[in-house]
């Protein structure tokens, strides 16, 4: 019996390993300010710093734009739409938290808007459109002095708005994710095919593969990926490939991968 639990250890790494081979590298740049996020289009990549965004071109890694106001304090993850670059924000670390999210043009620079949650659920830090309306996480965290009084990560939400910003729908984190992460929480997201979300940590070099329940308010945690990007937020492009940071090293990857099932 012990032999055949070990052998079914042993297989259910051995896909984990054969996942984590399928996230190629293509192309590394070199990025000062990549320590929040990046987004991407065809021809540029934009990437975010705390209040700082840079446009930078995707051929060349030539920066292109700025923008700038410190006025804003924790930009985090960004999702483009109809040449709007969206951003999640908040005023992380402070408490209590407030968060908003934060338009920009992306052939412009501009600042064009923004949608403030004021003192909500957490601290906003990433954003994608699903299905015509908004999904949005909101995080907690373990750190002294970051803590919202009590509350602790299993307090994340990801949530469901309508494009009014009226809540839908809700889940949280599962329990065995919430003690991977803390005392951080998840930093990045993307919605993929069949309707999977691949969140990051803060700063581990890990994927992970969430989906949503059949019945309950849980997330399940399907699997988690080795990959070079090192937390934070993660997007898109329009071929499916993998764009993320590093934020130690400063650096954006691009990265071809697929996700088996």
């Amino acid at each position: 019996m012990k032999i055949l639990y070990f052998t079914y250890v042993i297989l259910c790494l051995s896909v984990l390993v054969v996942n984590a081979q399928e996230i190629d590298l293509i192309k590394t740049y070199d990025a000062p300010h990549a320590r929040q996020a990046v987004a991407v289009t065809d021809t540029h990549f934009f990437v975010v710093d705390n209040n700082v965004i840079i446009k930078r071109e995707r051929a060349t890694g030539k920066q292109e734009g700025e923008w700038k106001d410190d006025r804003l304090k924790h930009l985090n993850s960004a999702y483009i739409q109809n040449d709007t670059l969206f951003c999640a924000h908040s005023n992380y670390p402070k408490v209590p938290m407030h968060s908003s999210i934060e338009m920009f043009d992306v052939n412009t620079m501009e600042h064009i808007g923004a949608h403030s949650f004021g003192i909500d659920i957490g601290s906003c830090t990433w954003i994608v459109e699903y299905k015509g309306e908004w999904l949005v996480m909101f995080v907690h965290y373990a750190n002294p002095g970051k803590m919202q009084k009590n509350r602790d990560v299993s307090w994340s939400q990801l949530v469901l708005f309508d494009k009014q910003w009226r809540r839908k729908s809700a889940w949280v984190l599962p329990e065995e994710l919430i003690e991977k992460v803390a005392p951080y929480s998840i930093s990045g997201g993307v919605v993929v095919e069949n309707d999977k979300i691949i969140c990051t940590h803060h700063h581990f070099k890990e994927l992970y593969v969430l989906s949503f329940p059949k019945m309950g308010s849980e997330l399940v945690w399907e699997t988690t990926l080795t990959t070079s990007i090192r937390g934070q937020g993660i997007a898109l492009d329009t071929n499916g490939d993998l764009w993320g940071i590093d934020k130690k090293e400063r650096k954006v990857y691009h990265t071809k991968w697929s996700l088996k099932e």
